[in-house]
């Protein structure tokens, strides 16, 4: 036997298997986690005018929608992964063109999106980790995927989460740009505590500039807020 043929075959599906199974049930429970307590806090402190059966139903809609989400999103990440990592090893198993022409610029389409160049570097029979992304483009594609299929669905807790990774995403870029020598991040000058009070002078002149002048663009929720703290 073609001891390639042997790799393939030795591919740990049920491993694979498992990690999905594993992210789909930590997702639930960490949904669970997180919006449970939010939501309750939330639904007594802005919703006073409803029934007792109103909140909890609520909470329950909230909680589960969030926890739902993420064990999908998970799900869907680590499958997309799994067939990424899948098709590497084919095609590394398998690197002579055949057929026609069009199947091999097919072939070759589809090994650049799984392997990007790396797939003239030689076999990488072996793949990573079960549930973990071989390299930064399968945990690109696999998230956007996950990403267009589950939170690109419209609704407040979706649209929620998605504006708190992208702050999030904002301060890692700039954290890695400076950890990368990347002018002006790293500059002495530019370090947290020079930049934070600035940063925190922008966006509060920001908001309260849209909230006085504006206040129709800016979300209902923290519209709300600024309304009880400032026009009450």
């Amino acid at each position: 036997m073609n001891p390639v043929d042997g790799h393939v075959n030795n591919f740990d599906f049920l491993s694979e298997i498992q990690a999905i199974i594993d992210g789909l049930i930590g997702g639930g429970k960490y949904g669970i986690k997180i919006r449970l307590p939010h939501a309750a806090v939330m639904t007594l402190l802005f919703r006073r005018n409803t029934t007792v059966k109103d909140k909890l139903r609520m909470i329950f809609k909230s909680t589960f929608e969030h926890s739902k989400n993420l064990a999908s999103f998970a799900a869907i990440y680590k499958t997309v992964l799994f067939a990424l990592k899948w098709s590497s090893v084919r095609l590394r198993a398998n690197p002579e063109h055949r057929r026609n022409a069009l199947f091999n610029l097919g072939r070759s389409i589809a090994a650049f999106l799984v392997d990007g160049t790396r797939l003239h570097r030689g076999p990488k029979l072996v793949p990573s980790v079960p549930g973990i992304a071989e390299n930064t483009q399968h945990a690109v594609i696999a998230g956007a995927i996950g990403g267009y299929v589950i939170w690109g669905k419209y609704s407040s807790v979706n649209y929620q989460i998605v504006l708190y990774l992208t702050s999030r995403i904002i301060t890692g870029m700039a954290s890695l740009a400076r950890e990368k020598k990347v002018p002006p991040f790293h500059w002495k000058l530019c370090n947290f505590d020079n930049v934070y009070p600035i940063k925190a002078a922008v966006v509060w002149g920001t908001v309260m500039a849209l909230f006085e002048t504006y206040p129709h663009v800016l979300h209902p929720s923290l519209k709300k807020s600024m309304d009880d703290v400032y026009r009450s």
